[in-house]
């Protein structure tokens, strides 16, 4: 004869069922830290980052400094081959998307003076294959970056 509640009625108990596995934090590896620094093509395309695999952002940023506006052009990624976010500077500074967190890619400086911008990456976002950032350049000159991004891959 069975005797107290019902299974349905007990909580995960280790020590009771055959778990083969218990997952409590993101399955992902040691941090990888990519920094680079360099200019972009002028009127065109340049790929700054290309990682292949499986994986997590952590997070990182991107700085363009004083060689001349960049407020139309706009940064791109792409995650597994998809085309996530490609907005301008002046868009990112327009709908005031500067809130760590609240969107993949966030604005933390937009300096149309002294022709200053950062854009930051926000972390958790995962991929399964494949991982790129690019940049495309509007204005007709070759503005100077340094990119740093912080990722795990599985």
């Amino acid at each position: 004869m069975a005797s107290g509640l019902p299974d349905y009625y007990r909580g995960v108990d280790i020590a009771y069922q055959a778990l083969s596995q218990m997952i409590i934090r993101p399955k992902y590896g040691g941090a990888i830290v990519s920094t680079l620094q360099g200019l972009c093509n002028a009127s065109g395309w340049t790929d700054i980052l290309t990682v292949i695999g499986k994986g997590m952002i952590y997070g990182g940023m991107i700085y363009f400094d004083h060689t001349s506006t960049q407020r139309d052009s706009y940064p791109a990624l792409y995650i597994d081959g998809s085309g996530v976010l490609g907005r301008t500077f002046s868009v990112y500074n327009k709908n005031s998307i500067v809130t760590p967190g609240a969107h993949p890619l966030w604005l933390s400086k937009y300096d149309d003076v002294n022709f200053i911008y950062v854009l930051n990456f926000s972390g958790g976002i995962t991929f399964e294959t494949s991982l790129l950032f690019s940049f495309r350049e509007v204005h007709g000159t070759a503005p100077v970056f340094t990119f740093t991004m912080v990722y795990a891959l599985v």
